[in-house]
C-alpha cells in the first residue's frame, strides 16, 4: 500500500474527511491521498479526539476510522456516533479483524463500510465517492423537505385569506344594501395578498 497507487485527482464536491488512526505514517499516507482526491482532510490520533472533532459545528461527514485505536476504538466510536450524534456521517472502518462475526459487530455499531488492512487506495477512493454521493442525496432530500414545509405554510396562509374572503362575501350577499367601496377594497386587498403568496410560491419553484 503506497501513495504511488493513488489515482489522479478528479473533480468532487469539497467534503471534510476525518482520518482517525493511531498510526502516524498511515494518517500521513491517507491525508495525502484524500487531499489529492479533492477532499479536506482532518486527523485524529485516537477515538476520543475524533469524537471531539465531530462535536464541532462543521464536523466531518465522511469518516475513515481504524478499528483498533486508544481510548475509543473504531467500533466503540461508531456506536457512540449512532447513539449520541445529531447526524449520521458515512463511516468507513479500517480493520485487520476478519470473520463474519466482526463484520456484523461493526455494522451493528453503525459502520457503513469495511476495508481490510492492508487496503487498496483505489478501493478506498471508490468507497469515499459512494459516501459523498449518499451525503449529497441526503442534503438534497433535506432541502426538498424544507421546501415542502415552506409550501405547506404558504398554503395555510392562502387558506386563511380565502376563509376571510368567504366570510366577507357572505356578509355582503346577506344584504346587497351593505355593499360599499370599503367592503370592495377590503376584498381586493385580501385577493391581492392571496395572489402574491401564490405567485411567490410559483416563482420559487
Amino acid at each position: 500500500m503506497t501513495v504511488d497507487t493513488m489515482i489522479p485527482k478528479q473533480q468532487v464536491d469539497v467534503l471534510k474527511v476525518l482520518i482517525a488512526d493511531d498510526n502516524a505514517p498511515t494518517r500521513m499516507m491517507l491525508r495525502a491521498a484524500i487531499k489529492q482526491w479533492g477532499y479536506e482532510a482532518v486527523e485524529a490520533a485516537d477515538g476520543e479526539q475524533a469524537w471531539n472533532i465531530l462535536q464541532e459545528a462543521s464536523g466531518p461527514r465522511l469518516l475513515v476510522l481504524d478499528w483498533l485505536m486508544p481510548k475509543l476504538n473504531g467500533v466503540e466510536l461508531s456506536e457512540r456516533i449512532r447513539k449520541e450524534l445529531s447526524y449520521h456521517p458515512y463511516i468507513i472502518l479500517l480493520t485487520q479483524m476478519s470473520g463474519t462475526e466482526n463484520i456484523i459487530k461493526g455494522l451493528d455499531a453503525g459502520a457503513d463500510e469495511f476495508l481490510s488492512k492492508p487496503f487498496n487506495m483505489a478501493e478506498l477512493r471508490s468507497r469515499l465517492s459512494v459516501g459523498a454521493r449518499i451525503i449529497k442525496s441526503e442534503k438534497e432530500l433535506g432541502q426538498k423537505n424544507l421546501q415542502l414545509k415552506n409550501y405547506g405554510d404558504q398554503l395555510k396562509t392562502i387558506s386563511t385569506y380565502l376563509q376571510e374572503l368567504s366570510k366577507q362575501i357572505d356578509i355582503m350577499t346577506s344584504s346587497v344594501a351593505t355593499v360599499n367601496s370599503t367592503n370592495l377594497q377590503e376584498i381586493r386587498v385580501m385577493l391581492d395578498n392571496a395572489m402574491n403568496v401564490v405567485n411567490k410560491n410559483v416563482e420559487e419553484e
